[in-house]
């Protein structure tokens, strides 16, 4: 599902500075980097879920001296949830890499990969596999990793579910960018549950969670972009009784204003 304001979006990130390296790479690196991308591309298994769909993801992992994956993140959705998780774990599974040159003497490096799916089988193109940084890329890795996950978790805790949607149930995915105050810039419905209260109460979720905790000092860039894949279940029980509760309660209070 393709929106104007998730093309705006992404149009605005594409031209946000890249941190890429920019010194020049020897035969040796440049071979590394083919090995590399070759050795992404062996993992053959497609998801089941995802057949017949296409799009493409870019996956950011570090991996240490040896090969060892020591973190990855989705850097762009494909908009859909089966084909995001497959791309992460198409780079899970191809751990451990191909070790660096010995010219290259950092401890950790950082890539930006794409994969591209088309239907039945998956693609990782030539020219593709960017090397982003060295260095201290891992402690930015971990302290954005954390970041991100802080953020999913404030987000799911400013849940409501619609009474409208009672008996519902469905997967949404919303994309949003905060800048450093932890304000909310903009927001998109990536991935749609199929059902107008469910998407937009995804929507309101992201909404109600401003202000966000702000990024790590670590973070380069002013504005940061955040994935968040959600179910949201009308079916769930104990989640229609705590919102029963929390209202219940809300009246309780204002009768007694």
């Amino acid at each position: 599902m393709k929106f104007p304001l998730l093309a705006a979006l992404l149009g605005l990130l594409a031209a946000l500075p890249a941190h890429a390296q920019t010194e020049p790479q020897s035969e040796n690196i440049k071979a590394w980097k083919v090995r590399l991308r070759a050795h992404i591309g062996s993992y053959r298994q497609f998801p089941v879920e995802g057949l017949g769909q296409t799009g493409e993801a870019k996956v950011a992992f570090v991996i240490d001296r040896s090969g060892r994956l020591v973190s990855r993140t989705l850097a762009v959705s494909t908009g859909s949830r089966p084909l995001d998780a497959a791309a992460l774990e198409i780079v899970a599974r191809a751990q451990p890499f191909p070790e660096p040159p010995s010219e290259l003497k950092e401890d950790t490096f950082s890539f930006t990969v794409p994969i591209v799916f088309n239907g039945r089988q998956f693609q990782v193109p030539s020219s593709g596999l960017v090397l982003s940084r060295t260095g201290p890329a891992l402690t930015e890795s971990d302290a954005m990793a954390a970041w991100r996950k802080t953020v999913t978790e404030h987000v799911w805790r400013n849940r409501a579910f619609p009474p409208d949607a009672i008996g519902l149930k469905g997967d949404a995915g919303v994309t949003f960018v905060v800048d450093r105050s932890g304000k909310l810039i903009s927001h998109a419905l990536v991935e749609s549950t199929g059902s107008p209260p469910l998407d937009a109460a995804a929507l309101k979720m992201v909404e109600r969670s401003e202000p966000f905790p702000k990024p790590p000092p670590e973070a380069k860039d002013d504005l940061q972009r955040v994935t968040v894949l959600m179910t949201l279940d009308g079916t769930y029980r104990p989640w229609i009784e705590d919102e029963a509760k929390v209202k219940a309660k809300i009246n309780n209070v204002c009768r007694g204003c």
